[in-house]
Formats: C-alpha cells, sequence, structure tokens
C-alpha cells in the first residue's frame, strides 16, 4: 500500500478519511477538553489545537519554528510544559490533541518529514525565538521524542527548528501540482520544502545564535561510513528508518538496516528499535537456516540502532510478477501461462518449506508476504524482515500487516503464518487478495481465476492453497470443502441502480468538507469542488446515468464554491472550474458567477487537462465563450514541448490532453494550424511510448502504464480525436490498436477510472465505433468489474485506489464505474469531460 494512504485508514474502516475524523474522545489532552485563560483564543485545526494570544501582533507568513517531539506518554506533559512556557511568553502555538493521535502520526509508515511533532511554536522574531528556544529546552531537556528528521535539533532534548511558513500558502509545481509554498525574495511564491533533512533555503538569514548552535551537529564517521560499512544506496525508507546496501572492509555486499528511537510505533506501542532487537535475535536463532539472512553483526551511530546482514541477491516475488506475471499481457499463449504456473508453485513450494522450518524451529515469521519473500537467480527463495517474529506459542497481536495476507481474528501465531502463506500463494496467481477485506465472497472468483487461467496447476497445490485459506472465518464460507468441490458463487456484476444506490446511501450533506467519500486527494484544500475528487464528478456520472440529481447535493456544491478561499484550486479536475461545468450542465444560475470568477480570478501556470489551462479553456468553449478558450489553448500552445511539463503522458498529465483541446479548437475553427497542434502535442506524449510485444505502453512514473489519467489509454483517446489527414500522418489507428492490446488484459489491480479497469472499458468503448471487432473485451472488462466492487447498505461501491476503502468519486470510485457503464451502453458516447472534440 501507498505509505500516503495509511493516515486515511485509521478513522475508518469503510472510506478514506482524515485523521482528525478519528475517535480519539478516551485519550485527548486535558489542555484540549478544559478552558483557557480570558485574552487567549483556541481554534480547531484539524488534529492540532491552535492557541493564540488575542492582544498579540499577527503571525509573519514564515519564519523560524520551533517543534517538540514526544512518544504517547510523554506527551500529555510535553504539552503541559510547551503551554507554560508559551503563555508566559505570550507565544502562538499548537499541539496534537490526543495520545491516539500523536501515536498515529508517528507509525511505521507516517511521512517522514513531519512525523514525531507533537508540538509547534511560532516565535515573530529572533528575541522570541532564542527565548522560546531556552526556555523550553530548560523545561523539557532529557525528555523523550523521536527526532523530527526535517528539523535541527537544539541541545540534547526532543527540541528543533526549522525555517518554513507560519501560515499556508500555494504555489504550483511544473505539473500543476499545488503544494504549501514559501515567499522568496520579490514576493515569489516557492514550494515550502518538506523534505526528511533539514535544509534551510538559500536566501534566509539564519540568526547568530541559531548558526553558531548548527555547527555542532549530529555526530558521524568522518570517512563517510556507517559504523565501518561504506553505504552504496538506500534500498528503502520507512518512518521507522532505512534499510541501505553496504560493503564491508572486505568489500563483501552488505545489508544494514537502520532503526530510529521512539519511532515507527506499531499497535502494541512498540518502536522501531524494539523490533530491530526482535530481529536480531531471531537471526541469530535461526542462523543454522539457508533461506535466513546471516547476521553479520550490529552497531549504534548517534542514536540510531543498525544490524548489518548478508545481502541476498535477487528480487522480491512481488517485483518478479510485476515482470513476469502473463495476465496482463495481451492473450498469453497457453505454453506461456503454463510455464509461468510451473515456476509459481515450485517458488511457493519452497515457501511452504521455509515456513516448515521455522515452525520447527519454534519460529512464526509473522509478516509472510510478497514484499518480504526474495527470488534468487537460482530461483531459489529467501524471506527477509524478521522484525515481526514470535515465539510459536505466543498469543499472536496484530501489530503491523499487510493488508491481503492478514486476517485480524487468527490469533495462533502458526495458523496465522499459515494463512499467509495460503494468500501468498493464491496472490502468485490472482494478485488481488486484498479485495476479500471488504469483500469476502472475492476469494471464491479469485480461486476460479487462478485455476482457469493455469489450468495446469497441480491438484495438491491448489488443495493445500485453499486449505489454509480456510483458517480464515470470513474467507472459509466461500470456498470449496476439501473432496466436495462445489462451482463458485458468482460475484453479482455491477448494474448502474446497484452504484447508483451506493452513491445515494454514502453521500453526507451535513459535512462541509465533501459530500461524498473518495480518494484521500479528495481532502486536498478545493478538491471537493474538482471533477477528479469531489462533487461535481459524481453529480456528472448520476446525470449521464439518467439519475435526477438531488436539489440538497446541487445546493451542497453551490454553498461550497461560494465559500471557497481567493486562492482555491480553479482547474477542471481539481477545482472550480470542474464545479462550474456541473453547474452549467444542470443549467444552475451560479455557472455564470463561477465563470466570471474563473476568468477574472488567477488562473493556473500549467498547461494541463488535470489542473491548468486546458480543462479551462475546454470550460469557455462549453459555455460558448470561444474567443477566451482559444486565448487559453493558444497560450497552451506556446508552451508546447517546453522541458519538465506534462512529462507524464496521457490524458489529464501529459499532452495528450492539450491535444484534445487543440482538435476541439480545429473544429471549432476550422483552422488548420490547430489539427497539426493536436497531432504535435500527440507526438511529444509518444516520446514515452514503448512497445511490448503489440502493446503500447507509455514509461511514466518508472513503470509501464496502459490508463487513461497517466499512460496509453490516454494517447490513445486523443489519437481518436485527431482530425482525419493528422491521424493517418500519425498512424492514429496503430497508436489506439496498441493501446488496446496493453488494456485488454485479464488482471487489473484497480478498478477506477483514470487508472484502473473502468478507464480501460471507457477507451474500449469509444474505440469500438471505428473497431467494432473489440466488443468481447468491453464485455470482459464489464464482468471482471464485479470483483472491483463491495455491497454497501444496499447498493453497490467500487473498491477505492489501493484496494483498502471504498470511493464514490469520479476518478477513483463508483462514478468512474458509472461512466464506464454508460459509455458502454452507447459506444462512443463523449462523456469525460476533456477527453473528447464533443460532449453529449
Amino acid at each position: 500500500m501507498d505509505p500516503v494512504y495509511e493516515a486515511y485508514t485509521i478513522a475508518d474502516s469503510t472510506w478514506y478519511e482524515p485523521l482528525d475524523r478519528c475517535e480519539d474522545s478516551s485519550s485527548r489532552f486535558s489542555l484540549s477538553l478544559r478552558g483557557i485563560p480570558q485574552g487567549w483564543r483556541r481554534e480547531h485545526q484539524g488534529v492540532w489545537e491552535f492557541l493564540m494570544p488575542g492582544d498579540a501582533p499577527d503571525m509573519p507568513e514564515q519564519g523560524w519554528k520551533i517543534h517538540i517531539s514526544a512518544t504517547p506518554d510523554s506527551a500529555e506533559e510535553t504539552v503541559e510544559a510547551a503551554w507554560k512556557v508559551c503563555r508566559r511568553l505570550a507565544l502562538p502555538w499548537k499541539f496534537l490533541r490526543s495520545r491516539h493521535i500523536v501515536t498515529a502520526m508517528n507509525t511505521k509508515y507516517a511521512g517522514r518529514a513531519t512525523s514525531g511533532k507533537t508540538v509547534t511554536v511560532y516565535p515573530r522574531t529572533e528575541s522570541e525565538l532564542r527565548a522560546a528556544l531556552t526556555e523550553l529546552d530548560g523545561i523539557l531537556h532529557g525528555c523523550p521524542g523521536p527526532y523530527v528528521l526535517s528539523d535541527h535539533r537544539w541541545n540534547e532534548g526532543p527540541v528543533s527548528v526549522r525555517y518554513g511558513a507560519f501560515k499556508l500558502m500555494w504555489c504550483e509545481l511544473p505539473d500543476g501540482t499545488r503544494v504549501p509554498a514559501l515567499r522568496g525574495p520579490g514576493g515569489r511564491l516557492l514550494p515550502d520544502q518538506r523534505r526528511p533533512v533539514f535544509t534551510v533555503p538559500e536566501w534566509v538569514c539564519t540568526p547568530q545564535f541559531l548558526a553558531q548552535q548548527m555547527s555542532t551537529g549530529a555526530p558521524a564517521d568522518g570517512d563517510g561510513t556507517l559504523g565501518g560499512y561504506q553505504v552504496r544506496k538506500a534500498l528503502h525508507f520507512s518512518n521507522g528508518g532505512g534499510v541501505y546496501l553496504a560493503e564491508d572492509a572486505q568489500g563483501r555486499a552488505t545489508v544494514l538496516k537502520e532503526a530510529r528511537p521512539y519511532a515507527g510505533l506499531d499497535a502494541t506501542g512498540a518502536d522501531a528499535v524494539d523490533r530491530l532487537r526482535t530481529e536480531q535475535a531471531v537471526l541469530e536463532k535461526l542462523a543454522h537456516l539457508p533461506f535466513v539472512p546471516r547476521l553479520f553483526g550490529s552497531f549504534a551511530v548517534w542514536e540510531h540502532q543498525y544490524l548489518a546482514m548478508e545481502y541476498v541477491e535477487g528480487e522480491t516475488v512481488n517485483a518478479w510478477l510485476g515482470r513476469e506475471y502473463p495476465l496482463t499481457r495481451y492473450r498469453p499463449t497457453e505454453a506461456v501461462r503454463a510455464e509461468f504456473a510451473a515456476l509459481a508453485v515450485r517458488i511457493m513450494e519452497q515457501v511452504e518449506e521455509c515456513v516448515a522450518a521455522l515452525h520447527g524451529a519454534g519460529v512464526a515469521f509473522g509478516d509472510l508476504h510478497h514484499r518480504n519473500i526474495l527470488v534468487r537467480p537460482d530461483d531459489s527463495v529467501a524471506l527477509v524482515d524478521f522484525e515481526l517474529a514470535t515465539p510459536l506459542d505466543s498469543t499472536r497481536t496484530l501489530a503491523l500487516g499487510a493488508p491481503g495476507f492478514t486476517d485480524p481474528t487468527i490469533s495462533d501465531t502458526r495458523e496465522a503464518d499459515l494463512f499467509a502463506l495460503g494468500c501468498c500463494q493464491l496472490a502468485a496467481l490472482a494478485p488481488l487478495t486484498v479485495l476479500t477485506l471488504r469483500n469476502p465472497a472475492a476469494v471464491a472468483s479469485l480461486l476460479e481465476l487462478a485455476t482457469t487461467s493455469f489450468p495446469t496447476l497441480p491438484p495438491e497445490f491448489v488443495r493445500r492453497m485453499t486449505g489454509r485459506l480456510a483458517l480464515s472465518p470470513a474467507l472459509r464460507p466461500h470456498l470449496p470443502e476439501e473432496n466436495t468441490p462445489r462451482p463458485p458463487a458468482r460475484l453479482p456484476a455491477p448494474s448502474v441502480d446497484g452504484l447508483l444506490r451506493g452513491i445515494a446511501r454514502a453521500a453526507d450533506p451535513g459535512r462541509t468538507d465533501r459530500l461524498f467519500p473518495g480518494d484521500v486527494a479528495g481532502h486536498r484544500p478545493g478538491a471537493s469542488a474538482g471533477l477528479a475528487y469531489g462533487a461535481p464528478g459524481v453529480l456528472l456520472a448520476q446525470q449521464a446515468a439518467g439519475c435526477v440529481l438531488s436539489d440538497e447535493h446541487v445546493a451542497w456544491l453551490v454553498r461550497t464554491v461560494r465559500q471557497a478561499p481567493l486562492d482555491a484550486p480553479a482547474g477542471l479536475y481539481d477545482g472550480l472550474a470542474g464545479a462550474a461545468w456541473l453547474l452549467h450542465a444542470v443549467g444552475h444560475a451560479e455557472a455564470a458567477n463561477l465563470v466570471d470568477r474563473l476568468l477574472t480570478g488567477p488562473q493556473p501556470s500549467s498547461p494541463g487537462l488535470f489542473s491548468g489551462l486546458t480543462g479551462l479553456a475546454h470550460l469557455f468553449l462549453e459555455v460558448g465563450l470561444k474567443d477566451e478558450a482559444i486565448h487559453l489553448a493558444t497560450r497552451v500552445h506556446e508552451r508546447a514541448g517546453e522541458q519538465g511539463i506534462l512529462d507524464r503522458p496521457g490524458l489529464m498529465y501529459g499532452w495528450s490532453g492539450p491535444a484534445v483541446l487543440f482538435a476541439r479548437c480545429a473544429r471549432t475553427t476550422g483552422d488548420l494550424e490547430w489539427a497539426q497542434a493536436a497531432a504535435e502535442a500527440v507526438r511529444f506524449d509518444l516520446r514515452h511510448a514503448r512497445d511490448l510485444d503489440g502493446m503500447l505502453q507509455m514509461h511514466s512514473s518508472s513503470r509501464l502504464l496502459p490508463y487513461l489519467a497517466e499512460g496509453s489509454g490516454g494517447v490513445a483517446l486523443a489519437a481518436l480525436a485527431l482530425p482525419e489527414a493528422q491521424a493517418a500522418d500519425l498512424d492514429a489507428h496503430g497508436v489506439v490498436l496498441g493501446a488496446l492490446r496493453a488494456g485488454a488484459v485479464q488482471v487489473v489491480v484497480q478498478g477506477g477510472l483514470f487508472n484502473g479497469r473502468s478507464g480501460l472499458a471507457y477507451l474500449l468503448s469509444h474505440a469500438l465505433v471505428r473497431l467494432p471487432d473489440w466488443r468481447a473485451e468491453l464485455h470482459a472488462h464489464l464482468r471482471s468489474l464485479a470483483l472491483h466492487v463491495a455491497p454497501f447498505e444496499d447498493g453497490q461501491v467500487l473498491h477505492g485506489d489501493q484496494l483498502v476503502r471504498l470511493s464514490t468519486d469520479l476518478a477513483t470510485g463508483s462514478a468512474g464505474a458509472l461512466i464506464a457503464l454508460k459509455a458502454a451502453q452507447t459506444p462512443g458516447s463523449c462523456l469525460l469531460p476533456g477527453a473528447h472534440t464533443a460532449h453529449e
């Protein structure tokens, strides 16, 4: 799972929700509940409680801010100590509101740059900064707390400092992404770099007393080594520490595993150092087993602990599957599938032997999944990452675990390992076991997919795998019993009515932050007004499905855009232009006001479709503002091919979005130059093209992608939009065929419109007008969408991106699936704004 998503899985078991919505009333700090003195005021800002002296001067936009870290046990005392100092000095400050939040903000996969911060203090002058540092250090010196990686530590305590923004300001990156900003020289807004390393902007003058203290930093080996090992590269980072490839004095390849004290907490409260000690003891105990990395030693550098262990040459099963799994290829032959199945069985049978040997030694692995299994060049296997290992006779506590490979109801450590083994075996053949978390019935379809796609699987292997999966009470009813095989129950196919009911049941017009639940990106400022993650996209899909929109829901959107701040994002898919598109489509009077605001207010600098000028130009064409749209299209064309701009090929983040706009301008104006500009823009994206056995994919974000938002699917939509002469010159037919082959595969991990199966189905629906022979592939995708939906009340909802929560939004959830289903009913339907030269 993408670590960004972890914080959004804590507050709710169904939807991605921000951490501030978690139930933490029983662990609230006293100061968050009791009254504050007269002359002070309080603000609630997400998980933070902000206290400000009422008669003090306003905070500056930016400056040197002080952070104080704490452990869950010390946090209450730390907050009270900080309050004592800030009250006396009349300093504005904020603190995390509860012990539960402090723990959540410092888990293993919490953000490395921000974790550990329990208190933030905002000195307004250099003298206030010095006084606050001195007093806070004096009262908190020696108190425990993780090192804040983005900061410079002040002396030996939990107090640290960095230069950054005090007030939230925004600026755009070249790709259109909005990020927190600092005001640089000349008043220009620049990214506020919040990296897990201390840096000071080159234009900032560091106070002399601070610069003098900074000259004495954390001790390190003078020759650039760690504990005598020469580090070659970082292999992995988490909030608990890093994993590095290094060499010892003899040139022997070595893995160094780092553990930061008080950081990387798990559900039991153990930190990374606790788990490293567990791993050291287990590696020492299991040194006789050939699949366990040899332990070379342990050491400490500064306050961080390290293990040095054997480097096992090879790749994870996860990486091996990414390269070799045949069901993500177009029409793999029987021979290819049989060869893969034979190797997968050999690898997984070795893992069986490893687990049996561990249990024979009295150890439960505790964290068996595809990233902890290495395949050596000779196809033998090794296990890595023993930090969650426990004695076999202990009671299991689910401290950490990979989604899709654990069942929290299994308390026996041996059975937990065996269940994880069954999941590993199934996921090697049908890599979607995470879908069973919310929809246990999906396991039957996954088994059917595995056995029908790989008919050469040994029956005994399948029997053992099924028996291990049956250790889960949730999965057991959906599995065939031994010796009495039964055909799997078919998952209900997603339907327009079912998805509409699911969306209706999920709506919450009483909330101000969002109307419909969706992806984590929907919680960014302004996203609730955009098409991708906000209410407009869902309402658009409901309208396309023939649903009468709720007056209450439209009123919610109108209220939201009227209250939007001046610096709200303006893009079609990430901001106000999306709301304007929907309100115009339903004939609401507020659309005109919103369009006027977009015409006269600050506009994005990105030329792209998702958040930039291309999206605005499409909106202006839609509402009849031809001249204004052509003006924006001209500005986009002036930046065509600019280095570092729109370098994620596809519809939303590449040049394919502007290509469709230019083709629409050609259709609107009859000007041949626009048609040529459209073809040129498609060629810019095709620079990233890769052909794999006839499958055309785009190399982007270090992967080969076939999707709409980022990938060859979006490029194909742009190719379909080209005027006839330019399409022929570009060989648009070949581009579309290659993209269709790349998308016409059996297994797609995610179900969404932007980066999943719904988007691939949408492309097929649009292409059928010219290529009717691809109807079977479209219907196969629509049938397979059954895997991606889960029941919700009396309806259906799509699994969101990362698959651990549900989503109703357009980009990742049910609204996108609705668009795909409706497009399939009428091939060629132009339902996705900005994807076509005309709209229905």
